[in-house]
């Protein structure tokens, strides 16, 4: 950084296509951190920030990148006591900067020292996965579910979801498109794994969310699927969209399909931390970095350079049931 007044970073453009472009040191305020990347994930979240959505408030361009781990190179007085220069820390940034990019900048409560076993690859993927899952858990057990529901269950995030039940006791009915995973979900602790291609698909579901007392639903695909599994599910349940994988972001859902005392609404990561207190967010990312190698794992699928994100993003997209997709710097 010494002597350098511009950095790489991948920014979004006003047609929303992605660019690399040379971007000025901003000024530090007394709440921000600069940290050096080191590597960052590809997350469905980062694309979906990259066409203005997951909660983008403000027009291109903008960074892309909601999560990563590096280096801090600089530090706002109000957090000179918690960071130095020189720590390896994991970082959040839901704003402006994004974490694909040489630097970073974000709000000192969003910067979390990394534990000295975690590789910077292993702790660039923090937070999307891990703290949604573990908000979800919390969500789950404050509302009482016995039985939870979840789409997508062969992504990262999907099996992380499972481990962290099955340890806390919650069961999941896990829905996937293709039979080839299924042994190794039920090899993690999936208590079922339906095939959403089989004809008998909705009839099974039913029966197991009933058998079961399945009332909670945690959806990464929207769209008409979503309603779909809603109205399979027992009276009085929840049905909460994080995700849209489906590509259609409406719910052609009816009246009807609400009169079984059902609700549905989002689940917005930034939403649930952003109401944790400092020091409840440092204890949420003290647990996600001890349990990083065990019920919070990522396996890294392969890594890339800014310069090939192209190629990173198509890669995480086609083979993301194997791992994460990360951009090393």
């Amino acid at each position: 950084m010494e002597g350098k007044k511009t950095y790489k970073a991948l920014q979004v453009q006003p047609d929303f296509t992605l660019k690399i472009e040379e971007v000025e040191f901003p000024q530090l305020t007394d709440d921000q951190v600069l940290v050096k990347m080191a590597a960052a994930p590809i997350n469905p979240s980062d694309v979906g920030r990259s066409k203005g959505r997951y909660g983008v408030t403000f027009p291109p361009p903008y960074g892309v990148g909601f999560e990563g781990a590096g280096t801090v190179a600089q530090v706002g007085k109000k957090h000179e006591g918690r960071l130095k220069v020189g720590d390896r820390v994991s970082v959040v940034n839901d704003g402006k900067y994004g974490t694909w990019a040489e630097y970073t900048v974000t709000t000192g409560d969003k910067v979390f020292p990394i534990h000295p076993d975690n590789s910077f690859e292993e702790a660039c993927s923090h937070f999307v996965n891990p703290a949604t899952v573990l908000l979800m858990l919390k969500e789950v057990q404050k509302e009482g579910h016995k039985a939870v529901v979840q789409s997508a269950a062969a992504s990262s995030l999907g099996k992380m979801f499972i481990r962290v039940f099955k340890e806390n006791g919650i069961k999941t009915i896990n829905l996937v498109r293709r039979d080839d995973v299924k042994e190794e979900l039920l090899s993690l602790g999936a208590d079922y794994v339906l095939n959403t291609t089989d004809p008998d698909f909705e009839a099974k579901l039913g029966e197991i969310a009933k058998k079961e007392h399945a009332t909670k639903f945690y959806d990464a695909i929207c769209g008409e699927f979503t309603v779909k599994v809603l109205r399979k599910l027992p009276f009085g349940s929840v049905v909460n969209v994080y995700g849209g994988l489906s590509g259609d972001i409406n719910l052609p859902i009816t009246l009807t399909d609400l009169f079984g005392g059902k609700t549905i609404s989002g689940f917005m990561l930034q939403a649930h931390h952003g109401k944790l207190t400092l020091e409840e967010k440092i204890k949420l990312a003290e647990q996600i970095q001890s349990s990083l190698k065990t019920t919070l794992k990522s396996n890294v699928a392969q890594a890339f350079s800014l310069e090939e994100f192209e190629k990173a993003i198509e890669h995480s997209f086609r083979f993301g049931s194997t791992g994460k997709t990360i951009l090393k710097f």
